[in-house]
């Protein structure tokens, strides 16, 4: 259309050279004006385009829509200008019609020079027509590479959308965690709120109760003491009336003595006296000889002379004993075997108060010298100052200076304490206790069990690894590969455990359980790995039943798990990955063996292993199940455990004793795995005492089945292992003993002045490393064996020294324990610790 209306126009200014220009002409120069602004604005309609397309794509498609409606908008308003112009051209040229007459003379000369101007406009029209296809290739050119653009804009705008849409979705998924998690904290708070809501209203109620018992005591004991002093009053008059009567005895016997004495001397006297006659007698029948006979020295004489030792032996002890009550140096115990206890504070001057009760009335204190035996009857009311009882002493009765062997609230001695003190303790800090504590399940509390199963299926997965690679002759230290004669006799000897452990037949297991085993694996180290994220354990084994019958024809049958071999890359890779997360994983075993505690009982008493999932599920509510090492460090093929005592003068500041010797029990069977009797998995001595001694021991094995420490060093050495008692035993068991301690810390109510002295268990596995199974309260520390006797005597002293020697004298020797954790301050939420030689 642009073309035409040029060439229109061309024409008329060809016909009317003399015609000026009308609105018309302007009109076209507008119309053209108006096309070349089209243009521009559809060149910056494309590159407003091109920007708009980077920020909504959504926009650039209705942008689009709209400008093609105004281009198509104006290409109709420019026909109708068009159209509007050639109507006006119509009008002008009736007007011109007339003039058309007088102009033909004109148009004949004029028809050459229009013939030559239109072949010219012809040529020009070619040219515009070639000038105006190059403009529309280019235009087109253009086009496609916007539309490429474009296209490429929308592809890479499609990109970022699912790439916004993925992160919008991980977004939404970490919320939906993080509010799973808080209403889990919530949850949990509001249970734990529960939980302290209900101990105090039952602290409240056993207040109520302790209130009402002490009133009772009270008017108990104050109706005691009226008796007391009715009694006493009565004893007194008693005994003033028996005194008076000893006086008049001892004033008789005093006279009468004094009576035979003077009758004595008159004897001698007169005895004397008839000698001199004789002798007088004597000299004059006979000179030269002379006699003279001595005194005889009377038995009274000697009698005298002891009972003035006595005298001054009731004085001396008086004496000792007002100058202890003076400095409040009286100690009262319960023990019966308490020899070296006394000996020790006997020695410091103490004196010991005999009494029924630590706060019994003069009528029933009595001191005895443990040296001549003689007994003095206390006249004041002594309250000792050193108070050690077997049995826990209310603190009400206690006096601020008066020292006692007695914390309470110490739940961290009990099997389910010890479990709980510590998993709260992991949860509040950032502590592993698993690095020493073999992991505890309490079936007391409610999702226990399920747990259990949980670990039991994972470490039944785990197990299922190991075996595949001890089958195929590689471990996790070494990357050994047997031969194939190897691997077939290790498979023959898997067929043959069977038979030998008269289970018939061993069966083949397929390849599956090893793929089970893999994704439990795999799942079990995400989730390890990954704390924030929900809990996968054993997520990968879909059918348990069938995955732990397996494992039993496995483990306990003798089966073989068919092509094992292509598996054994995968297995080392990924156990090797989950050594480096699980620090128990060493010490699983196959076997997957558990070891069941009564939550109630103590010195070993109804503890037995065992390895079937449906015998521990059903156990009761009173049971405690822990995970047992398979791999214990043996000592010529016996297990052995370690008895470290530890004593604790204070838990604010936290202050721990460390005592240097120690000793070790065996059992009284070779170590093995196939049978699970107590005889050879418990070296608890009062179990182990009870039962003989295997014939096919090794000789170096002690009958009494206990070592002092020191031979244990020696054992060491033997092996080329002596560096290991002071690189990783002791710091290993100081470390456990310590995050322990701290972890009890807030649960434990106490006094000053107070004291106690526990003992803890450790076992040993194959690296040395210790682990910690129990802590015992209160020892027993009686000298039944040859090494406690070494032991027991030293220690004992050790603890005075430690409890009342250190508090006048910081610098005393302390003898055996060492100080290895001290709390100096805790002030402000803030604490800051001392640690000794760990």
């Amino acid at each position: 259309m642009n073309t035409l209306t040029k060439r229109l126009w061309k024409c008329i200014s060809y016909c009317f050279p003399f015609r000026k220009k009308k609105p018309n002409d302007n009109a076209v120069e507008e119309i053209e004006i108006k096309q070349e602004s089209l243009e521009k604005q559809h060149i910056e309609a494309n590159s407003e385009r091109e920007t708009s397309y980077e920020v909504n794509s959504e926009r650039e498609t209705t942008i689009e829509a709209n400008s093609e409606r105004e281009t198509s908008n104006e290409v109709n308003s420019e026909r109708e200008t068009i159209i509007e112009a050639n109507s006006e051209i119509e009008t002008s040229n009736e007007v011109n019609s007339e003039r058309e007459t007088t102009i033909e003379a004109n148009r004949k000369r004029e028809t050459v020079i229009k013939a030559n101007r239109k072949r010219e406009n012809s040529n020009e029209v070619n040219r515009k027509r070639e000038t105006t296809i190059e403009a529309n290739r280019k235009r087109e050119t253009t086009i496609e590479a916007n539309r490429k653009r474009e296209t490429s804009n929308e592809v890479n705008r499609k990109r970022k959308t699912t790439i916004k849409a993925h992160r919008k979705r991980e977004t939404t998924i970490k919320a939906h965690r993080k509010r799973e998690t808080t209403i889990e904290a919530h949850r949990k708070r509001e249970t734990s709120n529960e939980v302290n809501r209900k101990r105090e209203t039952t602290i409240k109620a056993h207040r109520k109760r302790e209130t009402t018992i002490e009133a009772n005591r009270k008017r108990e004991t104050s109706n005691e003491v009226n008796r007391k002093r009715k009694t006493t009053i009565k004893a007194h008059r008693k005994r003033e009336t028996t005194i008076k009567a000893h006086r008049k005895r001892e004033t008789t016997i005093e006279a009468n003595r004094k009576r035979e004495t003077s009758n004595e001397v008159n004897r001698k006297r007169e005895t004397t006296t008839k000698a001199h006659r004789k002798r007088k007698a004597a000299n004059k029948s006979n000179s030269t000889r002379k006699t003279a006979k001595k005194p005889n020295v009377s038995p009274e004489r000697d009698k005298l002379y002891c009972d003035e030792c006595v005298s001054r032996q009731k004085r001396c002890f008086k004496d000792q004993v007002k100058t202890a009550v003076a400095k409040k140096n009286v100690f009262w115990t319960d023990f019966k075997g308490s020899t070296d206890f006394e000996r020790g504070l006997l020695s410091r001057g103490w004196v010991k108060k005999i009494a029924p009760t630590f706060n019994a009335g003069p009528m029933e204190t009595i001191f005895c010298d443990p040296t001549y035996g003689h007994k003095i009857i206390s006249l004041y009311d002594i309250q000792p100052k050193l108070i050690v009882s077997r049995y826990r002493i209310e603190l009400h009765l206690l006096k601020e200076d008066q020292i006692t062997n007695h914390f309470y609230s110490v739940h961290f001695t009990s099997k389910i304490g010890l479990c709980k003190v510590l998993r709260q303790w992991c949860l509040s800090c950032d502590a592993n206790p698993h690095t020493f504590f073999p992991r505890c399940y309490m079936f007391s509390e409610k999702n226990e069990k399920q747990a259990f199963i949980d670990d039991f299926t994972m470490t039944a997965a785990c197990g299922i690894l190991k075996w595949v690679l001890r089958t195929n002759g590689k471990s996790l230290q070494d990357e050994v590969i047997p031969s194939r004669k190897e691997k077939e006799e290790k498979m023959a000897i898997c067929m043959s455990d069977a038979k030998i452990n008269n289970h018939g037949p061993a069966r083949i297991v397929p390849e599956n359980i090893i793929v089970t085993a893999l994704v439990a694996c795999q799942f079990h180290l995400y989730d390890l790995t990954h704390e924030d994220e929900d809990n996968l354990i054993c997520a990968g084994i879909v059918d348990k039943k069938h995955f732990i019958s397996d494992y039993y024809q496995v483990m306990h049958h003798g089966a073989h798990i068919q092509n094992s071999d292509k598996y054994v890359d995968y297995c080392h890779q990924l156990l090797c990955k989950l050594r480096r997360v699980n620090p128990q994983l060493d010490i699983d075993g196959e076997k997957n063996i558990w070891i069941l505690k009564p939550r109630a009982l103590s010195r070993g008493r109804g503890i037995h292993c065992r390895n079937d999932l449906k015998d521990i599920c059903s156990l009761g509510r009173k049971w405690v199940v822990q995970k047992y090492i398979e791999r214990p460090l043996l000592v010529y093929g016996t297990k052995i455990d370690l008895r470290q005592h530890f004593l604790i003068t204070d838990w604010y500041p936290l202050t721990i004793w460390f005592y240097k010797h120690s000793f070790i029990r065996f059992s009284s069977q070779p170590f093995t795995l196939e049978r699970l009797d107590t005889a050879i998995h418990v070296c608890n001595n009062s179990i182990q005492r009870k039962l003989k001694n295997a014939p096919n021991r090794h000789p170096n094995l002690p009958e009494e089945n206990m070592w002092h420490s020191d031979e244990f060093k020696e054992y060491l050495c033997t092996i080329g292992k002596e560096q290991v008692w002071d690189s990783i035993i002791i710091p290993g068991m100081k470390k456990a003993l310590i995050q322990t301690m701290r972890a009890a810390q807030e649960n434990v109510k106490y006094k000053k002045n107070s004291f106690d002295l526990f003992g803890a268990d450790f076992m040993f596995g194959e690296n040395f490393q210790p682990w910690l199974l129990e802590i015992n309260l209160k020892p027993d520390i009686q000298k039944d064996t040859s090494v406690m006797e070494k032991i027991v005597p030293p220690m004992v002293e050790d603890i005075l020294r430690v409890v009342i020697d250190y508090k006048d004298h910081r610098n005393c020797n302390v003898g055996g324990f060492e100080l290895i954790y001290k709390q100096v301050s805790a002030s402000q939420g803030t604490e800051t610790l001392i640690l000794m030689n760990v």
